[in-house]
């Protein structure tokens, strides 16, 4: 038996809503179409924004048992005061963190760098470790356990300005050095979330500086036999006991604060893309007007032949949410397809959807047929309420 045939046998109402939609072509195609972009819209931000979020969390991975201490920045007599931790202070906090790595870390204010061939790095980062083998690995090149004339770059810097080992840049800290090094080591790539922005830093040795105050110490504890917690705490109370003297924060908490916000972010972007699905419901809405309206004389005759108010309604509801769910079966596919394309460039893997990306496919489909169907409403309403004499007229 044909399948259409045995549809409208089964569900009449459906099978004459097709048939009146298919007589306005064009209308139906562009109600349609606003229905596919609401979807579209909805899906691909859902699942654009938690590819996004699951590829910067997962630059987090590698630093859970990370934490930063930075001097607690004060305002006195309106001067800057207890803006470097000094070297008295990082013994503080190594003898506080125990058998964690404690890593002080200089970060001039003014410093520029610059390529043999005299290119500016814009977007470069100066700072000054003692030892970066402690906290990085090397991807090109080797890491100097007792470097003096040497710097070691992120792999950003190294990949944007075909930078390698043995290449030399130039470094100009303000009232502190001008100098050419010699490039050691390029680091592996360590993400957005690495606590000194490795990716666009150029490490340069401590002993460089002849500024004995540090900005900020990075203590790393190995999770297999401590805690960051307990670190964390016991420096906490070694600086903090009667006021706040420094500021320590686990990477975790900055992975949360990350999740919180990036979540708020999507929220929004996908109430922004949820407009065009009001925009969707009132092209159905004029659409299922104007063909209340021509059919006037069609609805009045068979109102005198008895057909009730419930089937009017019914029959362009009907119409309303067949448009709502073709609308829906286009977009959902594409949004998975864009999806899929940006999950190929940010994860490398096209399938890599979380649950909570489908879910948001889900959600505009289930949006685009309630808003299809919630828009015929009204004008279903005004057509079966109309007198069947004045239709007629």
């Amino acid at each position: 038996m044909n399948p259409l045939r045995w549809l409208a046998g089964r569900f009449p109402t459906l099978a004459l809503a097709r048939r009146n939609l298919s007589r306005a072509t064009l209308r139906s195609a562009l109600a349609i179409t606003a229905v596919v972009i609401g979807v579209v819209a909805i899906g691909a931000i859902g699942t654009g924004g938690e590819a996004f979020k699951q590829d910067q969390l997962e630059a987090y991975e590698g630093f859970g048992g990370t934490a930063t201490v930075e001097p607690d920045i004060k305002f006195e007599d309106g001067n800057l005061t207890n803006t470097e931790l000094s070297d008295g202070d990082i013994d503080r906090i190594r003898q506080a963190a125990g058998s964690a790595t404690v890593l002080p870390v200089h970060e001039p204010a003014g410093s520029f760098v610059q390529t043999q061939s005299g290119t500016l790095l814009f977007m470069a980062q100066v700072k000054g470790l003692e030892n970066p083998g402690e906290f990085y690995e090397a991807r090109n090149g080797t890491i100097p356990d007792n470097w003096r004339r040497t710097v070691v770059i992120g792999s950003r810097i190294a990949d944007q300005n075909d930078l390698e080992p043995g290449d030399r840049l130039r470094v100009n800290v303000t009232d502190e050095f001008d100098r050419s090094f010699e490039i050691a080591a390029v680091l592996e790539p360590q993400g957005f979330s690495a606590p000194l922005g490795a990716d666009q830093t150029v490490f340069v040795p401590a002993s460089q500086f002849e500024s004995d105050g540090y900005e900020q110490a990075i203590v790393r504890v190995d999770t297999t036999t401590g805690s960051v917690d307990a670190a964390t705490q016991a420096i906490e109370r070694e600086f903090n006991a009667r006021e706040q003297f420094v500021r320590v924060e686990q990477v975790q908490e900055q992975r949360e604060q990350f999740t919180e916000f990036f979540g708020t972010v999507n929220q929004f972007l996908i109430g922004v893309g949820a407009i065009s699905l009001l925009v969707a419901a009132v092209t159905i809405a004029n659409t299922m007007l104007m063909a209340a309206i021509e059919r006037e004389s069609e609805i009045g005759v068979l109102r005198a032949y008895g057909y009730p108010k419930r089937a009017v309604v019914s029959l362009l509801v009907a119409e309303s949410t067949i448009l709502g769910v073709v609308g829906a079966a286009i977009g959902a596919p594409l949004a998975l397809g864009i999806g899929m394309a940006v999950n190929q460039l940010l994860l490398g893997d096209p399938f890599a959807f979380t649950a909570a990306g489908l879910r948001y496919v889900g959600i505009g489909v289930v949006f685009g047929v309630v808003t299809a169907l919630v828009a015929g409403l009204y004008p279903a309403w005004k057509a079966a309420n109309k007198r069947p004499v004045e239709a007629l007229d």
